[in-house]
């Protein structure tokens, strides 16, 4: 539902591949924006969607998947792989609870069944991102889970 309030933002976030994080995004938009590189992943250069992507891994999720390379490969592993040029992709649930977002988003992958992700991003206090929504940690769902069961909550 919230993909269809600004589909031409996230429409136009796709053209933007140089897009950092700054505090005018919503957790939802950071969301939408790193799903759509991923989409785009071999724009302008192989696996530039994850490079774009790992612009919004919040400095402590950087530093359990950092480096760069080391990112490459956990998104390429098969939990992440149905993320890299994906076909489609939609906000299902958001939830905002002061400085800590949770955003489920199903992916329609090129291959296999559809899939959904949860997105933890909090805000960032301090640094080049202060006031920032960035991620802090993406786990595939199970069918059928939702951000009111207890499993998923935080």
């Amino acid at each position: 539902m919230l993909a269809l309030a600004f589909p031409e933002m996230v429409a136009g976030l796709a053209q933007v591949p140089d897009l950092a994080p700054k505090p005018g995004l919503s957790p939802e938009q950071v969301v939408q924006y790193q799903v759509n590189a991923l989409q785009h992943n071999d724009e302008p250069h192989a696996d530039g969607g994850i490079e774009r992507t790992f612009r919004f891994a919040s400095p402590s999720n950087k530093s359990f998947t950092g480096p760069l390379e080391h990112f490459v490969s956990i998104l390429k592993s098969p939990a992440y792989l149905p993320m890299i040029n994906n076909l489609a992709s939609s906000v299902t649930e958001s939830q905002i609870e002061g400085d800590l977002a949770t955003v489920a988003i199903r992916i329609t992958p090129a291959e296999g069944p559809q899939q959904t992700y949860l997105f933890v991003l909090s805000k960032q206090h301090d640094g080049d991102f202060d006031n920032c929504w960035m991620t802090d940690s993406v786990v595939p769902m199970q069918e059928g889970e939702s951000l009111s069961d207890e499993a998923t909550t935080i």
